[in-house]
């Protein structure tokens, strides 16, 4: 149940009052009630439409007295009020202020499925207050006597127009309903749409997100979480809703059903004013969808030729961890994107960087993720192309636990690094009789007895910790440089080339790295 606009018209405050427009358009739903004011179509009357976010299902009253002899301003006045989701107006003080109600009026009114009612002409003793106040109250009662509202609601956002049918105008609707803040985030808590109460609070989201999924009071108010979507095509969506007091139980579930329902009807662009979206259409290959969305936001994809990815960046702090990332971020380059996306932090930059730049960002970066999680950054340099990005995430998302596990002292790894233990990876699938048999056969570094030699833990720390660095490599092992320079000749004499002579040297790489994951698993 819920008051139509002929309910409206029965109220005593309308007594004498005429729909002008459409009987066909009376059974519409009226969920509150608003006064035009200002009626002139000057700029700024175009500027505070604009800024205006219209609750959907609302009548409003005036006079027009600003433009009480211009028609042709009272007809864009409808028509700007028709499009933000504005069901009819009624008209008051016609032939006081208003001279008449031109036909030009109702005919454009009934073009727009909108309805025009006019109170008694010539009646001074009008007043908006007494129809304000009875059209509340009849709205009011109806919450009241009928609390199960989310079929209801579906079938209001279904009659609206194509441009209307939106998840925001839901969320709306919800929030004016309850008198509650809701808003929708990711799986990462990535926030995605809201509607805040009242109308005009700028409501602060990460702090409901620190606060985590506890029903506690957060400033003096009561958040609730719920997840309404999880699947393919939208992924994992969570609900937040905020009120002053505490939320029933029922109004939740109805909020949650809405919800539900409204993302599988026309949830397919509620991403479409972030720049998640942009990640998404270079993630999930949409050229026309990533050719638009990089017009919207003036992104030269040609410009970006490097990024970093930082795997497992997902949470309830995340929200919080990404704008500290993007501060220190921009410190090093104009940042392009800085976007979680399934699970990972992706930052790309505009343009090439100085390899120094590149080690300060780095260092950076590592800092941060080793105060927050267990992972390293990955620099992805030279992926030109939607292509290589999408391949380069994939590698990360199959090689980079394994990547830190062969580079343990490493604070930033590369694509070159994952890569190698992609390799050591497959050579271990293989199974332990090959994986023996590949260890077995280079050059006797395997001491059967005690499982690693001298030499091949000092091999092992030049390649993979030290950077083919023998300070390095002797600070790690506790060693004299002069003993490493002595165990890397003794080895160079064994292989028959220079260890760090490259393409010739890979194959000691990869044996170092399988047995690093080898004596891992073992562990």
């Amino acid at each position: 149940m819920s008051v139509t606009i002929q309910d409206v018209l029965n109220l005593s405050s309308m007594k004498g009052s005429v729909p002008l427009t459409n009987s066909s358009e009376l059974k519409r739903t009226v969920n509150t009630v608003s006064v035009l004011e200002y009626s002139d179509t000057t700029p700024m009357q175009k500027d505070l439409s604009e800024n205006i976010k219209y609750a959907g299902n609302e009548l409003t009253l005036t006079a027009f007295a600003s433009i009480s002899h211009d028609v042709d301003a009272q007809c864009k006045n409808i028509q700007q009020l028709s499009s933000a989701g504005n069901i009819g107006m009624v008209i008051f003080y016609v032939g006081l202020i208003m001279p008449k109600v031109d036909s030009k009026l109702v005919k454009i009114a009934n073009d727009l499925n909108y309805v025009l009612i006019m109170m008694p002409p010539h009646d001074m003793s009008l007043a908006y207050s007494s129809v304000i106040a009875d059209i509340m109250q009849a709205v009011f009662l109806d919450k009241m006597n009928h609390p199960l509202f989310a079929v209801d609601l579906i079938k209001k956002i279904s009659k609206m127009p194509d441009s209307l049918r939106s998840v925001s105008m839901v969320l709306r609707t919800i929030s004016d309903r309850l008198h509650i803040g809701v808003a929708l985030f990711d799986q990462d808590y990535q926030l995605l749409q809201s509607a805040s109460w009242p109308l005009n609070t700028q409501e602060h989201w990460d702090n409901y997100i620190a606060a985590g999924p506890r029903q506690q009071e957060v400033d003096d108010r009561f958040p609730y979480w719920d997840i309404i979507i999880d699947n393919q095509s939208l992924g994992t969506i969570r609900l937040l809703l905020v009120g002053q007091q505490r939320i029933g139980l029922y109004s939740r579930q109805q909020a949650a059903e809405v919800l539900q329902i409204t993302l599988n009807l026309w949830g397919h662009n509620i991403q479409s004013d972030s720049k998640v979206a942009l990640l998404a259409s270079i993630m999930e290959d949409e050229p026309i969808r990533m050719n638009r969305l990089s017009k919207f936001y003036h992104i030269n994809l040609s410009e970006l030729h490097h990024m970093w990815l930082i795997p497992n960046f997902q949470g309830i702090d995340r929200q919080i961890n990404q704008t500290e990332i993007a501060n220190l971020s921009a410190k090093y380059a104009s940042i392009a994107i800085c976007e979680r996306y399934d699970g990972m932090l992706y930052i790309m930059p505009k343009g090439d960087l100085e390899p120094t730049i590149w080690d300060r960002w780095g260092k950076t970066l590592a800092a941060k993720c080793q105060d927050w999680q267990d992972a390293v950054p990955i620099c992805c340099q030279g992926i030109m192309t939607p292509e290589i990005v999408r391949q380069a995430v994939q590698l990360t998302k199959t090689a980079a636990s394994d990547a830190m596990i062969i580079f343990p002292n490493k604070d930033v790894l590369t694509l070159g690094d994952l890569r190698l233990a992609e390799i050591c990876r497959r050579r271990i699938r293989g199974g332990s009789q090959s994986v023996n048999a590949f260890m077995n056969s280079q050059l006797g570094l395997i001491d059967e007895t005690h499982k690693q030699t001298d030499l091949f833990q000092t091999l092992t720390t030049f390649l993979l910790d030290a950077n083919q660095n023998i300070a390095i490599t002797a600070t790690l092992l506790y060693l004299h440089p002069n003993t490493v320079k002595y165990r890397l000749t003794k080895l160079e004499t064994r292989f028959g080339f220079s260890i760090d002579k490259t393409p010739t040297s890979w194959l000691l790489y990869e044996l170092c790295g399988v047995w690093r994951l080898v004596n891992h698993a073992n562990q």
